[in-house]
This record gives C-alpha cells, sequence and structure tokens, in this order.
C-alpha cells in the first residue's frame, strides 16, 4: 500500500480539468469578485499544469528516445 502522498499526486491533465471546471464557475458567477477568484484559479491551475508537463518533458522525450533506438 503506498503512501498517502503517492495517491493524491495531480497530473497535468488532472490542474487542467480544475482550471476548466474554475472557468465553467466563472461563467456562472454573478458577483464580479467571485468571478475574477474563479478566473484567478483557472490561470494558476494552467499554470500549475505547464509547470507540471515542462518538468516531465526531459523524461518523456528519454523514453521516447530509447523506444527509437530498441525499435
Amino acid at each position: 500500500m503506498g503512501s498517502r502522498g503517492e495517491d493524491t499526486m495531480i497530473n497535468a491533465t488532472e490542474y487542467r480539468a480544475m482550471a476548466a471546471e474554475h472557468h465553467r464557475l466563472a461563467g456562472l458567477c454573478r458577483s464580479p469578485e467571485s468571478r475574477e477568484q474563479h478566473l484567478r484559479l483557472e490561470q494558476e491551475l494552467r499554470t500549475l499544469a505547464d509547470r507540471e508537463e515542462r518538468l516531465h518533458e526531459p523524461h518523456l522525450a528519454r523514453h521516447a528516445a530509447d523506444r527509437q533506438v530498441i525499435g
């Protein structure tokens, strides 16, 4: 059984899904302050998704190179 930290790791796809949900919620808000808060959260989550993708890019590129050498 993994540690609790392993079970709660969030990847870029999940960050983007949460960002999309905040974008949707912003469209439903009547209050400008609430709308802005959701849009801010959307932007923060998109930034986290981008960072997560950049963090794993070298890892993915290495695996692709390994497959080309093997294949």
